[in-house]
């Protein structure tokens, strides 16, 4: 069996100016999934963590990689 959610790590936190609303924002507009797919967020000075729904995962990994959150790129990968 295997978890619901999947945590994706962006190497970006508190020191870049990141917030919680900025990720949620980018995966609910910009990528458009749904909000209900998106669970906890952690934010620490230097990496941010966030858990995606399993089935969303991957357009989630795509979006990040290849997106920007604030005007700037952000190294990600999986947990």
């Amino acid at each position: 069996m295997k978890p619901e959610f999947v945590t994706l790590v962006i190497e970006g936190g508190k020191k870049d100016k990141l917030r919680a609303g900025d990720i949620l924002g980018a995966l609910t507009g910009e990528a458009e999934l749904a909000g209900k797919s998106i669970g906890k967020i952690d934010i620490y000075d230097r990496q941010a963590y966030v858990a995606v729904v399993r089935q969303e995962t991957e357009k989630a990994y795509k979006y990040l990689k290849n997106g920007k959150i604030k005007n700037k790129k952000f190294s990600i990968w999986r947990l």
